[in-house]
């Protein structure tokens, strides 16, 4: 009878009958659920998302099964998808450790070193995608049931970001060509790409991966006004100033900081002094940035390039005021005071 009872749970699991299986065996009495069974029934409120009824039917077979990697294997599963990070962990990599080539244990976490890979400490998320892009090659090369594509390039594309935030932008780039060489062809790997190369000082192949960037349907303020930027970079104020103009028309905010700051340099490097201080002083003017250490510091490098002294030194005074207190803010009070000969 036993024998019979296995091949019909085994016939329904791979017609995915979960809920038949279940009603089969809730249906048999205590005596007749061994180990075996009770392990199809855990499977089976697995499979239907009774994650915490799985674990009670696992706990109830522990001592039996706990040296299985079937049984790891569903109570890391379980784990997984209740959000308990850590215990899911420990299951699979014990799963792992009774069988070496458990490939649902092994993809598991995969998909889990992924998600841990999503923090903000750069190191740390480097360690956890490794560790998820060692799974997956791992998974791959045990013959993938699933396709894994998109996986590695999301983790090629956090590799990327996370180096570029150590400003390790050699490395970075490796893993946004490899992301490129899977088959990402999505305006966010050529956006990341164009800042790289910017921040590495390839200002031309930076410029042609953000014109890639136009061409697959961004536009929006910031892509603008990196271009903006870099044509700033490379002496070319003039077109500069006409991305700026496309950057400030797209945003969604009245006043951006950032892209006024970048205007200020710019309109500095036009010799159009008063634009830039009319600018600074029309938003300083809002009770909200009056303080804005940044934007009063524009404005004391605009009035010191300008040779207006007496001006500069009432910002320069200002910022001490509010709290500056760096190399940048000494050097141009020495600067100034000995312009007026104080």
């Amino acid at each position: 009878m036993k024998d019979d009872l296995m091949k019909l749970l085994n016939k329904l699991e791979k017609e995915r009958d979960y809920h038949k299986i279940i009603t089969v065996i809730e249906a048999l009495s205590d005596e007749d659920k061994n180990s075996k069974i009770k392990l199809s029934l855990a499977k089976a409120y697995s499979h239907i998302d009774e994650f915490d009824k799985t674990i009670e039917i696992l706990e109830s077979i522990k001592d039996s099964e706990s040296n299985t990697s079937i049984w790891n294997y569903c109570m890391g599963h379980s784990y997984y998808y209740l959000d308990n990070i850590s215990e899911a962990e420990r299951y699979l990599l014990k799963a792992l450790e009774i069988n070496p080539e458990d490939k649902a244990s092994i993809f598991l976490l995969a998909l889990l070193y992924n998600e841990l890979g999503d923090i903000d400490d750069a190191q740390e998320a480097i360690h956890y995608l490794n560790k998820s892009l060692d799974y997956f090659n791992a998974y791959s090369n045990l013959g993938a049931d699933e396709d894994i594509t998109e996986d590695l390039i999301s983790i090629e594309q956090k590799l990327a970001w996370n180096y570029d935030k150590l400003k390790n932008h050699k490395e970075a780039e490796k893993h946004l060509h490899k992301s490129i060489s899977l088959g990402d062809n999505e305006e966010w790997v050529y956006s990341q790409l164009a800042y790289n190369l910017r921040s590495q000082e390839r200002y031309e192949e930076a410029l042609e991966n953000y014109q890639r960037v136009i061409e697959l349907g961004r536009r929006d303020t910031w892509i603008y006004s990196e271009i903006a930027w870099t044509y700033f970079l490379i002496k070319k104020p003039q077109l500069a100033l006409e991305y700026m103009k496309m950057a400030k028309e797209l945003s969604p905010v009245e006043v951006d900081l950032v892209l006024i700051t970048r205007t200020a340099s710019i309109l500095l490097a036009l010799a159009e002094h008063k634009e830039a201080i009319k600018m600074i002083e029309e938003v300083i003017s809002k009770e909200k940035y009056k303080n804005d250490i940044n934007l009063l510091s524009n404005l004391a490098y605009i009035y010191i390039d300008l040779k207006d002294y007496e001006a500069a030194l009432v910002y320069l005074q200002r910022l001490k005021e509010l709290g500056r207190n760096d190399e940048w803010l000494a050097q141009n009070l020495i600067l100034v005071y000995s312009k007026l000969e104080k």
